[in-house]
């Protein structure tokens, strides 16, 4: 085996054709905070993806490709405030919140109370409202704002009348 096999096999754990898929924490090597807290977040990242998975086999309906990678997003986005959506749900709870909230935009009568699953995850109606307004603004809070002009009215005109 060559010097950067035994490397990867040492520091690198597989996942599936991955090689490095996930770190391996080495135990006579010294660790910061940083690094521990950053291994923490991404093994609860992952542990968030694969109650993802698990909840997609157990919705009755089906979501597309796009709404499924979208939730991905979210879950990155959103791992290090995620208790931020609800101090007292579990992880199982806000994920069903936010499948549902992809599958509510899709098809706008749908009543998440509804659904057996919701029941099972204690999914009331207020504790997804509660979730579904949190998304929005933990969403405002990360999406930077762009500025575009319109093709529709002289600007240069507008600033020197002051708007008017």
């Amino acid at each position: 085996m060559t010097e950067i096999n035994q490397l990867i096999n040492k520091y690198y754990k597989n996942d599936g054709l991955n090689n490095t898929g996930s770190n391996r924490r080495v135990k006579g090597e010294m660790t910061s905070k940083e690094y521990y807290n950053n291994e923490r977040q991404e093994a609860s990242k992952q542990n968030k993806h694969l109650i993802l998975d698990q909840l997609l086999n157990e919705i009755p309906f089906r979501l597309n490709q796009k709404q499924v990678q979208q939730i991905r997003r979210w879950i990155d986005l959103f791992n290090k405030d995620w208790k931020e959506f609800h101090r007292q749900a579990s992880n199982e709870t806000i994920i069903l919140a936010l499948i549902l909230i992809q599958h509510k935009q899709a098809n706008p009568r749908i009543k998440p109370e509804k659904y057996s699953i919701s029941h099972k995850y204690r999914l009331t109606l207020s504790t997804f409202t509660l979730i579904q307004n949190r998304l929005i603004f933990l969403q405002m809070k990360y999406t930077p704002l762009t500025y575009t002009l319109s093709e529709r009215y002289d600007h240069e005109l507008l600033n020197k009348n002051n708007g008017e």
